[in-house]
């Protein structure tokens, strides 16, 4: 993600806020332009006119809500960024409420176990087995067999809602697009022995998180739920913002959620050998050692910039563009590469209408602290800013890679950067 018009935590600055552009990678990459707030000024001289339509027919889009549960306590993008500017590490040992890690773990990463005793999650304070039976409609046999994913969901996407100044949403054209990983509900449930009744689909089915919005909020754009693992958060907002500009929606509400509830799924990455042992990301630093399972649930309310100014909504940033590819044939399945990434990043910016590289003040990184990945996302930057130089960052030391949300959590780093015009410290650094 790459920004401009902020001012460094060591004094470092940029001029206009021109735009941010997210580049995430994994099994797909995904590049996105915002700008901030100054941005909104209709026809304004350093703003986007709102009736600029871009070079592949996207239209300047508004995100008008933002909302957030995130490790360390974190309930509101502002506590977040407070967190950020303090250098707060959210690591901390699997709580008893997900699962029994004394039972799992082992420094030996013998098969069957797990290979750290910690991570990043919600804190106890989100009760993610809870959810507000007199706000919704599901029957208590329902809530009972529902994934707190899409308990968390609902609670999250309404306070986004409320954020953006947006009350009339039911039988609206409102599409849903929500980002997901994995399916640790269903794998707790496949222990029940007993029978699980008529919600059994509709309760752990992963496919249903974006329909559960859809349903209990009336909303009648798409309604989709995307895995593309660890780009799937903005791989949604990049399907939104099609769509908002194709017209089959006029507004949308988009997604990311991981939760990790069973111990299946830090088992398979032990085997595949891209967790840290010591449960810690250290994204760009010389002693990086893989990364760290994180836990999220975010949300962002997002038109046309017009209609936003139109119906006096807060805008927060600008989707200035985006765009969307994969690595294709590299060495392995799960390897980025430098050459994608770097034709992603220009073409998002091309599809953005930006010519001046040297604009940009930031790229906020995937950065998940791989040896592997680290040096090939920076070299890919490297290649596109490294002229001017350029600042980069992660949030993934201070809140982990929370994987299917993990571009979403970003995005939200990155409006409030815009908005305080300040670039945050990042922390876990070391240089050998």
């Amino acid at each position: 993600m790459t920004m401009n018009g902020t001012n460094g935590v060591n004094g470092h600055g940029a001029n206009d806020p021109i735009v941010n552009n997210y580049l995430i990678n994994g099994h797909s990459t995904n590049g996105i332009h915002i700008n901030g707030t100054d941005g909104a000024e209709e026809n304004g001289p350093s703003g986007v006119s709102t009736t600029e339509v871009y070079y592949n027919g996207q239209i300047p889009i508004a995100i008008c809500g933002m909302a957030c549960r995130l490790p360390g306590g974190l309930a509101t993008p502002d506590e977040l960024w407070d967190f950020l500017l303090a250098k707060k590490d959210a690591r901390c040992r699997v709580p008893e409420s997900r699962y029994n890690i004394d039972s799992y773990y082992s420094d030996t990463k013998k098969p069957g176990t797990v290979s750290t005793e910690y991570g990043y999650f919600l804190d106890e304070s989100v009760e993610i087995g809870a959810l507000g039976m007199s706000f919704f409609t599901m029957a208590r046999s329902e809530v009972e067999r529902a994934d707190p994913q899409q308990r968390l969901m609902l609670e999250v996407a309404h306070e986004a809602f409320e954020d953006a100044g947006v009350t009339q949403w039911r039988g609206k054209k409102i599409g849903t697009y929500i980002g997901n990983f994995g399916e640790d509900w269903l794998e707790i449930l496949g222990r029940e022995t007993q029978p699980w009744g008529i919600h059994r689909i509709s309760g752990a089915g992963d496919f249903v998180v974006a329909n559960r919005l859809s349903y209990e909020y009336d909303l009648r754009g798409p309604s989709m739920t995307i895995r593309t693992a660890c780009s799937s958060a903005l791989v949604a907002l990049n399907e939104a913002c099609a769509a908002i500009s194709r017209g089959d929606c006029e507004s949308a509400l988009v997604g990311g959620v991981n939760l990790i509830l069973a111990p299946g799924m830090s088992m398979a990455m032990q085997e595949q050998g891209v967790l840290s042992s010591d449960g810690s990301c250290k994204t760009f630093s010389s002693d990086a050692n893989g990364y760290a399972r994180g836990e999220a649930v975010t949300a962002i309310f997002i038109k046309p910039l017009a209609h936003a100014i139109r119906d006096g909504n807060p805008i927060q940033a600008v989707v200035r563009s985006t765009s969307h590819n994969v690595d294709g044939k590299t060495p392995t399945l799960s390897q980025p590469s430098t050459d994608v990434q770097e034709a992603l990043m220009r073409r998002a910016y091309e599809f953005g209408g930006i010519t001046d590289f040297s604009k940009t003040a930031m790229v906020e990184c995937h950065g998940t602290g791989t040896p592997a990945g680290d040096p090939i996302e920076t070299r890919a930057v490297a290649r596109v800013f490294g002229d001017k130089g350029v600042y980069v960052g992660s949030v993934k030391p201070n809140l982990g890679h929370t994987e299917a949300a993990s571009g979403l959590v970003s995005l939200l780093k990155m409006v409030k950067s815009l908005q305080y015009r300040t670039i945050p410290p990042n922390i876990k650094f070391t240089v050998r």
